[in-house]
């Protein structure tokens, strides 16, 4: 059906118009096209999200925690398999940017440290390191708890 101000209903809706039928290299080439595009969305969405927070202006309402995600992929199981799949993408690609931010405890965050030792030409101490990644880890506990109550309290 279509929503009009003539009845009284205004917004979207989403309808299936049709299916695109493409050869390999197109498929292909489509593919590696849109996996950019959702990578540089998520990059500066991240990005934006850290800006607003840094700014005092960040708001929970963007963030989903594994609640909310469990509650999006069951909604895209139940509208087909074009749906989850794509659902499946933008959290893999999610992950990745998160994992490659520079935090202690996470991948970006090992790789600063390596740059560091790097520059500097000698080892980071070990014990250093562990309390680095072990303040990381616990702040990354506390985000997740601080976002899973959020998502929580939304379903109340």
């Amino acid at each position: 059906y279509l929503m009009s101000p003539d009845n009284g209903l205004v917004g979207i809706a989403m309808q299936e118009v049709g299916d695109a039928y493409l050869s390999l290299n197109m498929a292909l080439a489509g593919g590696v096209r849109l996996t950019a595009l959702l990578t540089k969305g998520t990059v500066l969405g991240l990005w934006s999200l850290i800006i607003d927070a840094l700014r005092g202006e960040g708001s929970l309402e963007s963030l989903t925690g594994p609640v909310g995600i469990a509650g999006i992929v069951g909604d895209a199981s139940r509208a087909g398999l074009g749906s989850l799949l794509l659902i499946t993408a933008l959290l893999s690609i999610s992950l990745a940017v998160i994992n490659l931010v520079p935090f202690p405890a996470l991948d970006g965050g090992r790789l600063l440290l390596i740059i560091i030792e790097w520059t500097k030409g000698s080892p980071i101490s070990r014990t250093l390191v562990g309390t680095i990644n072990a303040l990381g880890f616990s702040l990354l506990l506390i985000l997740m708890l601080f976002i899973t109550y959020h998502d929580i309290s939304k379903l109340w």
